[in-house]
C-alpha cells in the first residue's frame, strides 16, 4: 500500500484551511484633490488605507490639468473629497462623470454629490470678504474657499472625514475614531503654538499676491491681508499694483508674502523702493511631503513666516 507524500497531504490542508478562511477586505480607495484635504484624509485613515493626491507639488488648485493617472484614480474611487467648484474647477466635470457608486464630498458645504443625502451638518463658515480701506480685499466669488487655513474648520472636516469612512468601512470605525480624535488633539495644539506666534502682529497689515487667508486672519484675529488680485489667473492690472503699493506707503506695510507655486515678480513690483519685506507664505503646503504631518507643518510654517516678519522689521 502506498502511502500519500506527506509534502502533498499538508499542501492540500493548508490549501483547504485557506479557503475557509474570510476573504480579506481591501482597504478603501479614496482620492483627495490638494494637499491640506488629503493631509486631513490621510490622518482620519493612517494605518488603514493611503489616499490617492490629485493636485501635488506646488502646482495650483486654479489651474490644474488631470493626468491620465488621476482619471483613473477617479474612476476607481470609492470615496473623493474635494473642497467645492469655487477652488478645484477643474475637478467640476470629471466628478461628473464618476459612477453612482463613488461617494464624493464636498467640504465647503459639508455635502455630497450623485444624488446622496445633502448634509449640512459640518457646514463650513461662508463670510463675505470685507474690504478695508483703499480697496484692500477683494471679494472671491462671495466665500473663500481656503476653508482649511482655519483649524476650527479643519477639526469639522476630521469629524466629516471620520463620519465619512466609518460609514464606508464600519469594521474599522473604531480606529478611524481613534485617528480622529488624535489628530483633532494635534490641532488644538499647533493651533496655541500659531496663535503665540502670531500675537505681535494683530493690527499689522500685511500684503499677499492674492485673496486666501480670510479663513485665517479671522480665525487668529489678524487685520485681513491685502491682496494684489483675487486668484492667481486674475493678473493684476498696473492700477492695482499702483494702489497697492500706495498702500503699503501710507500704512507702512511691514511685509509682502510671495508663494512658492507663483513668480515673485510681483513682490519685486510692490517692495522695490519702500521698506516693506519680502518673505514667502505657503498655504497649500506646496514645499512640504504629502501625508499626514503636512497639515500641523503647514499651519506652524505660516506662523513662523508671520513672526518673522515681525522680527526682520523691528
Amino acid at each position: 500500500m502506498h502511502k500519500r507524500p506527506a509534502t502533498l497531504f499538508s499542501a492540500t490542508v493548508l490549501g483547504l484551511f485557506l479557503l475557509a478562511l474570510p476573504a480579506r477586505a481591501e482597504p478603501p480607495r479614496v482620492v483627495a484633490s490638494i494637499k491640506p484635504l488629503h493631509s486631513l484624509v490621510a490622518m482620519v485613515l493612517e494605518g488603514i488605507s493611503e489616499p490617492y493626491l490629485i493636485v501635488r507639488g506646488a502646482s495650483s488648485p486654479h489651474g490644474h490639468a488631470l493626468r491620465p493617472s488621476d482619471a483613473k484614480a477617479l474612476a476607481d474611487a470609492d470615496v473623493v473629497f474635494w473642497v467645492g467648484p469655487d477652488l478645484e474647477t477643474f475637478l467640476i466635470k470629471p466628478l461628473e462623470t464618476l459612477p453612482a457608486s463613488a461617494r464624493v464630498v464636498r467640504m465647503m458645504e459639508g455635502d455630497e454629490e450623485h444624488g446622496r443625502e445633502h448634509d449640512k451638518e459640518h457646514n463650513a463658515a461662508k463670510e463675505q470678504h470685507e474690504g478695508e480701506a483703499h480697496g484692500h480685499g477683494h471679494e472671491h466669488g462671495g466665500d473663500d474657499p481656503h476653508i482649511w487655513l482655519s483649524p476650527e474648520h479643519a477639526v469639522e472636516m476630521l469629524e466629516r472625514i471620520a463620519d465619512v469612512m466609518s460609514a464606508t468601512v464600519p469594521a474599522q470605525a473604531a480606529r478611524i475614531n481613534k485617528n480622529r480624535d488624535r489628530a483633532i488633539g494635534d490641532l488644538i495644539d499647533v493651533d496655541a503654538e500659531v496663535r503665540r506666534l502670531v500675537a505681535p502682529m494683530h493690527d499689522e497689515y500685511l500684503v499677499v499676491l492674492h485673496e486666501a487667508y480670510h479663513h485665517f486672519t479671522e480665525h487668529y484675529g489678524l487685520r485681513d491681508f491685502i491682496a494684489l488680485s483675487v486668484t492667481p489667473e486674475h493678473k493684476p492690472t498696473p492700477g492695482r499694483v499702483s494702489e497697492v503699493r500706495k498702500t503699503i506707503t501710507d500704512y507702512s506695510v511691514r511685509c509682502v508674502f510671495a508663494e512658492p507655486q507663483f513668480p515673485d515678480t510681483y513682490v519685486r513690483l510692490l517692495t522695490e523702493g519702500t521698506k516693506a519685506y519680502a518673505d514667502v507664505i505657503d498655504p497649500l503646503g506646496a514645499q512640504l511631503k504629502p501625508g499626514p504631518d503636512l497639515y500641523p507643518q503647514l499651519l506652524r510654517l505660516m506662523g513662523f513666516a508671520i513672526r518673522g516678519c515681525y522680527e526682520a522689521t523691528l
